[in-house]
């Protein structure tokens, strides 16, 4: 069992894995704010203030290697481990996890694009549609589909034993 001094440790490659109650609902939140730093660029781009629209979708990309660190240390070592004696659940958390990281990278390449064009302006509302939505399947995708696997980690009472 981890005691309370564990519980505020920092979280590292070398982090005994634990199932954490709190932590969909952080993802969560930290999801929210990646896609309001994301509207928060797009705002300021609508606006002519390009700056400020570059230096949000910097901190969309920071926000979203944060959540994907997170998720790395803390979310799938935890679900694989409860997952080694099911093969077919396993397998289905390996291709959500390849598909969110997929969409990931995918809504990164276009964010890179969208503000760093050569002339100023706002892009091309077809390439700010498609960052959204690829953003938006990217959240939807993790919070109905695998996040839910996390659930799955929590101790039941023999467990705790």
């Amino acid at each position: 069992m981890v005691g309370k001094a564990d519980a505020g440790a920092p979280f590292t490659w070398s982090t005994p894995l634990r199932h954490d109650p709190d932590l969909i609902d952080e993802l969560r939140r930290a999801n929210r704010e990646l896609a309001m730093s994301y509207s928060v660029a797009l705002h300021a781009g609508r606006r002519g203030s390009f700056e400020a629209a570059a230096l949000a979708i910097r901190r969309c990309a920071r926000q979203l290697h944060d959540v994907q660190r997170i998720e790395a240390l803390r979310l799938y070592p935890t679900i694989a481990r409860r997952m080694v004696d099911d093969p077919d659940g396993a397998a289905a958390v390996a291709s959500l996890r390849r598909e969110s990281n997929a969409l990931a990278r995918h809504f990164m390449r276009l964010v890179e694009g969208l503000f760093s064009r050569a002339r100023p302006g706002m892009p091309p509302a077809s390439l700010v549609d498609e960052a959204r939505g690829v953003l938006q399947r990217y959240l939807e995708e993790k919070e109905s589909r695998l996040y839910r696997f996390y659930a799955l980690t929590a101790p039941v009472d023999s467990d705790a034993a």
